[in-house]
């Protein structure tokens, strides 16, 4: 009664004339609306659309490409953070190849950790590190964290059970690690011979990956390593392996992603670098004041980036900011911070030119920024 006085009096007409008609045509179309919907489901389902038919059969081929190449999973490495690790405790970090279409990132890969006396399944954690479809293989990184200590860890992949050789994680503490790609009788043994004594001097530590060589070179760098305390592990050799010769530029990535896994508790900086590169402190005396003056005085720093002669970036950085690297720098930049451009520092390129004899005078790339004591000191060290 209250809300009808106040609507005039010919509007109570045009409803009592009009209403049942309106009411009509609005089931009508509404039922019109539906029906519409309906055959156009109709036809999707009797004739699906050419792009929704190339998905599917996409998909179906590369389910059957996926049961063809399961087998090929190849594992490089495994390390395990124990108790003494803090803030990577009980973690252990995998790098491991795969056929690109197999898409192990998007699946489910079981860790089987043992104690000796309890087995217990861990889901693993997989995120691709090569960023292409370009080769045939990829690089993946895993990692899981395990509730209790770790004696015997296996792999359950699709009903089958691999034992997992592991190592424990470098716990060392090193200013800055220096990654360098796979050795494969393609590196001159002066450009190793200077960076070892370079990056000793400065409190560096440079590791080695070695495929494929001479017994002469060999006992060179096992010579290095009792003077100079480089790291050298042995390597894959992908060119030799028929299964593995479509691995990209011949295991940078894996040796790189190998590299941080082991060091990414130890090393205050890491860095990934060719053999004919050198990355020398300006400013101060070591390498940890060098890079720890930035990231200190900058907090939003992530990365610190050089260029070479070719224009290339490379990266120093914490390890601890970053969970993966492709070739020469991270997958993903670090959240929310900044790369800082070093246009006052460069790398530095070894020549065939740079002789040994240059070098044991203190003269080599980069020389010219160095003290003179720390000059002799590395040609006393070469020579």
């Amino acid at each position: 009664m209250y809300l009808n006085s106040n609507i005039p009096p010919y509007f109570h007409d045009l409803l009592r004339k009009y209403g049942h008609l309106y009411g009509l045509i609005i089931l009508k179309s509404r039922t019109l609306y539906l029906f519409v919907i309906f055959l156009v489901f109709l036809h999707l389902f009797l004739h699906p659309l050419p792009v929704l038919r190339r998905v599917r059969n996409a998909y179906t081929y590369k389910m059957k490409e996926l049961d063809n190449d399961e087998k090929d999973l190849f594992f490089v490495s495994a390390y395990y953070y124990g108790n003494e690790y803090s803030l990577y405790e009980n973690q252990v970090s995998l790098t491991f190849i795969a056929p690109r279409d197999a898409h192990w990132d998007r699946r489910k890969i079981i860790v089987i950790r043992s104690n000796g006396s309890t087995s217990v399944l861990e889901p693993m954690k997989v995120h691709r590190a090569t960023p292409h479809n370009v080769c045939k293989f990829v690089t993946l990184v895993g990692t899981v964290t395990l509730k209790d200590d770790l004696m015997d860890l296996e792999i359950l992949v699709n009903r089958n059970i691999a034992g997992i050789r592991y190592l424990p994680a470098d716990n060392k503490q090193r200013d800055l690690v220096v990654c360098t790609p796979p050795i494969y009788n393609n590196v001159g043994w002066q450009s190793i011979l200077l960076a070892s004594h370079i990056y000793s001097r400065f409190g560096g530590h440079l590791q080695i990956y070695l495929s494929n060589t001479n017994p002469a070179f060999f006992d060179f760098l096992e010579e290095l390593k009792r003077r100079k305390g480089i790291s050298m592990n042995a390597f894959p050799d992908f060119y030799g392996n028929s299964k593995l010769n479509e691995v990209e530029f011949g295991g940078i990535t894996v040796a790189n992603s190998d590299c941080l896994s082991k060091y990414k508790s130890s090393a205050s900086f890491i860095t990934f670098l060719e053999w004919n590169e050198l990355v020398l402190p300006k400013s101060f005396n070591s390498y940890f004041s060098e890079f720890a003056n930035f990231f200190e005085s900058e907090i939003f720093v992530g990365l610190l980036e050089f260029r070479n002669s070719k224009g290339i970036s490379k990266v120093v950085t914490r390890p601890l900011l970053i969970s993966s690297v492709w070739l020469n720098e991270p997958v993903e930049r670090p959240f929310k911070l900044k790369s800082k451009q070093m246009d006052s520092n460069k790398i530095y390129e070894i020549s065939v030119s740079d002789d040994v004899d240059s070098m044991i005078r203190g003269d080599f790339p980069g020389s010219d920024i160095l003290k003179m004591e720390d000059r002799r000191a590395i040609g006393l060290g070469i020579r």
